[in-house]
């Protein structure tokens, strides 16, 4: 795992947050995840291709993205994970995700991004085999959080 591929997702992430919601993250312990692995309530699956070929998988409780949909919706209170909200999340993800692709871009690193796919749910169980999977967990001043899994290889 080359941490200098790590530092563009964490850079996207935070900028991206902050610019869209007012948040302001701070970067938890990296950690390896084991698969199989559950996730929150929503999780926001981008694969990734070019050089670099995986996925990421951002993963917010329900509270959590109800929390980032109503900041990104100028201050409406979002009190439940609807199709509007799933669809806010989403689009963040997107951001994120395209943001961290342009920073690999001026590194003359070429990626692609899928659209997100939206899972929603009680105790998601995840499997990515043959990766290695690194968690960078965003903390929230309120003690929440947003993990992101990061599972990719280079080609």
């Amino acid at each position: 795992m080359n941490v200098e591929y790590i530092n563009p997702f964490i850079e996207a992430s935070m900028s991206i947050i902050n610019q869209t919601t007012g948040f302001n993250p701070k970067i938890g312990k990296l950690y390896i995840k084991n698969t199989p692995y559950k996730g929150d309530n929503l999780l926001i699956l981008i694969g990734l291709t070019g050089k670099i070929q995986g996925s990421v998988v951002l993963s917010f409780s329900t509270e959590m993205a109800c929390k980032i949909a109503s900041a990104m919706m100028g201050g409406y209170t979002v009190t439940q994970l609807d199709e509007l909200a799933k669809s806010a999340v989403g689009e963040l993800c997107n951001m994120i995700l395209g943001n961290t692709a342009t920073l690999f871009s001026k590194k003359n690193i070429h990626i692609d991004i899928t659209p997100p796919t939206i899972l929603t749910g009680d105790n998601i169980e995840l499997s990515i085999h043959q990766t290695v999977i690194v968690c960078v967990p965003l903390e929230f001043d309120d003690g929440s959080k947003i993990e992101i899994d990061i599972s990719y290889r280079d080609k």
